[in-house]
This record gives C-alpha cells, sequence and structure tokens, in this order.
C-alpha cells in the first residue's frame, strides 16, 4: 500500500515540475493594421484625455491589475467584440491605428498580460501558454506590424477547463498561471519557465481562489483572493470565535502553506488587491455598510511593517442611500510604477489620484459610468507613471480612454 501511495504521489509530483513543451508550431505573421478612431480632449484641470475607441462594439481595457502596455508604451492592449466574437486588440499611441492581433479561426483567448522588460504579449488559449513577440515598423503608412508566436508550454494534465489568472513574475524569467484541477487538489497556480516550459508548483489547495497576480519586487511571490463559504462576497460574515477569514493570501515557491494579509473582522469588506512598489499592496476596505451603501477606503499594506494605513479615505453617513455613498468611496485601486500616486476608480466613473506622500487628492476625470449600469472603469497604470487607462460609458457603450496626466503634477508629490 505504501508503495502504491508514494507512486500516486509521485506521479503527481512529476505534472508539477514538468510540461509538455512547445506542441505547437510556431508561426511569424503580419497583423491587420485598421484606422485610428482617437478623439482627444482636455479636462478642466488640464489632463488630456484619449478616447482610443470609438466603435459601437463593447470595448475594454484589461483588468486594473494586469499590465495593459508594452514596456516602451509603444502599443496599448485591449478588449474588443468588434469581429463578433471578444478578441485582443491592440492600440498604437503614436499614431492612433488599431491592430487586430488575433487571426480569423484562432481559439479564444481567456486572460492576457503585456510584458515587464520584453515587448511581448502572454495568453491563455487551448490549455497552453503563449507568447506574443511584437515588432512595429513605423516608417510604413498604415504602420507594419509583425507577430511571432510561441508556444511557451502546454498546461499540467490534470488542468481543467477553468482559468484562474496568468502573470509574469518580476524579473521576467516565468509566467505564472492558475487554474482548476482535476484533483487530486480543486485549484494549483504554478511557476512556468519561460525559456524551457519546465514548471514549479507554488500551491494546490481545495478552496476557491482568484485574482492570481505577481509582487513586482520578490520573484516566485504572489498573491490571491480566497473565497469562503459562509460570506457575502467579499464582506467577512457569520464569523465564529477565533475564526479567521482573510480574502486577500500570498504564497511563494517555498514549501510554506499560503498565508493571510489583513485579516478582517466581522462585517468588514476588504476587495480588489493590487500589488505597489515594495511589496506593498492597495485595496479598498471599509467597516460599515447598509446593504449596497458600503463605506470602501483605499488602503495599503506595507509588510515592511506590518501596518495598514488609508492613502485614499471613504466616508460613510447613516442614510446615504447606495448612490450617495458610492460617490465617496472607491472599488479598484492601483499604485503607479514609481510609487508616488495610487488612482482609485468608483461605480460612478469617477477616477481619483492619490498622492503617496501626502494622502490629498485630485479628482483626474468622472462622468465614465451610470450608477448602477455601464462597465467598470477598472484603472490601470502605464509603465511611466505618467498616464492612465480605463473603460468609460460616457457615450453609451463601453470605450477605452487613456488619461494623460498634467506636467505639472508630475513635476512634485503636492
Amino acid at each position: 500500500m505504501m508503495r502504491m501511495l508514494l507512486t500516486g504521489f509521485s506521479l503527481f509530483a512529476m505534472l508539477a515540475l514538468t510540461c509538455v513543451l512547445h506542441v505547437c508550431a510556431d508561426q511569424r505573421r503580419e497583423a491587420q493594421v485598421l484606422p485610428s478612431e482617437r478623439v482627444q480632449m482636455e479636462e478642466s484641470n488640464g489632463a488630456v484625455l484619449h478616447f482610443i475607441t470609438r466603435s459601437n462594439a463593447n470595448d475594454a481595457n484589461a483588468y486594473f491589475h494586469q499590465r495593459s502596455w508594452l514596456p516602451d508604451e509603444s502599443m496599448l492592449f485591449f478588449w474588443s467584440d468588434r469581429t463578433g466574437r471578444r478578441e485582443v486588440f491592440g492600440y498604437l499611441e503614436k499614431t492612433g491605428e488599431i491592430v487586430q492581433l488575433q487571426q480569423e479561426g484562432d481559439s479564444h483567448i481567456q486572460q492576457f498580460t503585456a510584458g515587464m522588460h520584453e515587448n511581448a504579449l502572454y495568453f491563455a488559449r487551448d490549455k497552453n501558454v503563449w507568447e506574443w513577440s511584437i515588432d512595429i515598423d513605423f516608417s510604413h503608412s498604415p504602420t507594419r506590424i509583425f507577430v511571432e508566436e510561441r508556444c511557451i508550454a502546454e498546461f499540467p494534465q490534470d488542468a481543467g477547463d477553468a482559468m484562474l489568472g496568468i502573470n509574469e513574475s518580476c524579473g521576467g524569467k516565468g509566467i505564472v498561471v492558475g487554474f482548476n484541477s482535476r484533483g487530486p487538489h480543486a485549484n494549483r497556480v504554478i511557476w512556468i519557465d519561460k525559456t524551457s516550459g519546465e514548471s514549479r508548483e507554488i500551491m494546490a489547495v481545495d478552496y476557491p481562489i482568484s485574482h492570481i497576480q505577481c509582487s513586482w519586487k520578490t520573484p516566485g511571490l504572489i498573491s490571491f483572493a480566497r473565497g469562503y463559504e459562509g460570506s457575502q462576497g467579499d464582506r467577512a460574515t457569520n464569523l465564529s470565535e477565533g475564526e479567521l477569514r482573510a480574502r486577500i493570501h500570498w504564497a511563494d515557491l517555498t514549501d510554506r502553506e499560503p498565508w493571510p494579509i489583513y485579516p478582517q473582522i466581522e462585517g468588514e469588506l476588504v476587495t480588489h488587491e493590487c500589488w505597489w512598489v515594495n511589496d506593498q499592496m492597495t485595496f479598498c476596505s471599509g467597516q460599515y455598510h447598509d446593504g449596497a451603501a458600503e463605506q470602501s477606503h483605499v488602503k495599503v499594506y506595507d509588510p515592511r511593517l506590518d501596518r495598514t494605513y488609508i492613502i485614499g479615505p471613504g466616508s460613510w453617513w447613516e442614510g446615504g442611500t447606495p448612490e450617495q455613498v458610492s460617490r465617496v468611496n472607491y472599488w479598484h485601486a492601483a499604485g503607479s510604477p514609481d510609487g508616488r500616486f495610487a488612482a482609485a476608480d468608483n461605480w460612478h466613473g469617477i477616477i481619483t489620484l492619490f498622492s503617496a506622500k501626502t494622502s490629498r487628492h485630485r479628482i483626474l476625470t468622472q462622468d465614465h459610468r451610470t450608477y448602477g449600469r455601464g462597465a467598470h472603469p477598472h484603472v490601470g497604470w502605464s509603465p511611466s507613471s505618467s498616464k492612465l487607462v480605463f473603460a468609460s460609458n460616457r457615450y453609451g457603450n463601453p470605450d477605452v480612454c487613456i488619461l494623460f496626466l498634467p506636467e505639472s503634477w508630475l513635476e512634485n508629490s503636492w
């Protein structure tokens, strides 16, 4: 019996440590380039706003904690259903042109993230992890875009159909992917070497997980959102005495079990965490609520001090309606790569900027969503920390916007 158990364990370990390499042929092709749809306007505070899409399609930026831009910022990636299905498109800031990156007949892409150091896009498709290396030739009109496609690795044999996350590990050597598993555990997260395709296990658990993302500073360190039975979404409820609940968990490539960050108290909301500089994390959290009327500050967890502080205060008052209260509370927050600012959105499509130095705030832009309707902005940063990307419903259907911070705001931290 012991020998049989060891044999089964060895088989699982082998699946965890290796992947089938390059099961699909690599190819280089030219992408189709479409005319610009860009509309430019200036906000009253001096910020410049570009609507980079103005089609009748549903266009949306990448999720707020994913990288949307190539590292040299020559191309921004976004989602669009303008072909009749949801696909990944590119936007060229230099010319305003839109790039159709997928070919007709390509399988559905589940999630993507742009490279940290290389002009590449990483994504999951057909239970494989892929890389698109992007080559842009601006000497032609229209611009010529070449895509070199490479299959990095196949998912392990136990992988199910649900993709739980994809992110590039800091340092640029690996891709982290999460997926549901057919056993012996319900969900797994692995680190895949981008060159060899070999993989290492980060975690294998039997509870719900989502929002998988990699530390900006520490290779192999990840965060994820843990789900619990009996809780109301992201709010900790029905806690028994001594019970620990924490949406935010970390895990790494050591033998350590995943561990909680910022344990919640009864009734406390914690949601939409995002890595920041020095292994800090931004997230949204509040204690008070009355149905859908809920308090939600922008908070920062600092592991160096094991302390949490508020960088963007939300509000709460008795009798406030959900629509009223949500105007001065936040839902997604992300810190700038240079560590100077955090930006947050809310249910009304208001984008607010906070100084990391003083916690002072400025409203960047607003009226990008009607309460209760429309896509969330999911505001995210460019690598240079000089601009933001988000989704806008100002003109009826979701469009993708880039907002350029005023130069004077970048010269100081208020």
